[in-house]
């Protein structure tokens, strides 16, 4: 018994160091969110969602683009990786690490014309987050995209359709995560350098350095008629 009180002893001294450092790591605040940033399942589109897709779609092509001309088409990911609401006020590391626990890659994924009316007719059934480059609505038997909920939507005035589409998003949709089968099979696939989580957290730092607070966005982005 004292053998084994003092082994313990001795291994608690040796990981109280790191324990304390991981501790002050994960407590070190990122930035100020000015409201809170609730998970809300089931609906079109969330703050939430529209900040972690925005973000992401940012660090895609700001990573990207270092190494392609031709731009990302847009980011989806799922809310259900998201698994915990960010509060009004402090935004910590260890809150971004429980907001995405897992290890999750931001990858491109080039898909045809084709695939990409199945991944709007998922998202009409499932909805996701997207990023906010353009809406789209859903009527009773099709969609319909838009910018700045006005003008309709012209493909080929934003993207090479013979080369495909380039989508942002994880690994683990990528590989027909969440039923994302559109993905499976796809023109092309290449990393972009960075996990999710990362992005949010370079995001979260780049924000609070320009003196910025987390806003929210609801902009229609996804809307039923």
């Amino acid at each position: 018994m004292d053998v084994s009180i003092k082994n313990n002893r001795q291994t608690d001294s040796l990981i109280q160091p790191y324990q304390e450092n991981l501790a002050k790591e994960m407590n070190e605040v990122l930035v100020i969110a000015a409201e809170e940033f609730p998970i809300e399942k089931g609906k079109a589109q969330t703050k939430l969602g529209n900040l972690v897709a925005d973000l992401s779609h940012l660090a895609g092509i700001n990573l990207y683009n270092t190494k392609n001309s031709q731009n990302i088409f847009m980011c989806l990911l799922n809310i259900g990786g998201l698994r915990t609401s960010l509060p009004k006020g402090e935004i910590t590391r260890g809150k971004i690490f429980e907001l995405m626990p897992f290890e999750n890659e931001l990858v491109v994924v080039t898909i045809s014309d084709e695939k990409l009316d199945e991944l709007f007719n998922y998202l009409g059934k499932y909805p996701q987050p997207i990023s906010g480059f353009f809406g789209v609505s859903y009527g009773e038997k099709d969609y319909k995209l838009f910018i700045d909920t006005e003008a309709d939507f012209d493909r080929d005035s934003t993207t090479i359709t013979h080369e495909g589409y380039k989508i942002l998003t994880t690994d683990y949709l990528a590989n027909g995560g969440d039923d994302m089968s559109f993905f499976l099979n796809p023109i092309a696939y290449e990393t972009v350098g960075i996990k999710l989580r990362d992005a949010i957290i370079q995001y979260c730092i780049q924000e609070n350095t320009n003196g910025k607070q987390l806003v929210g966005k609801l902009d229609g982005r996804i809307s039923f008629e």
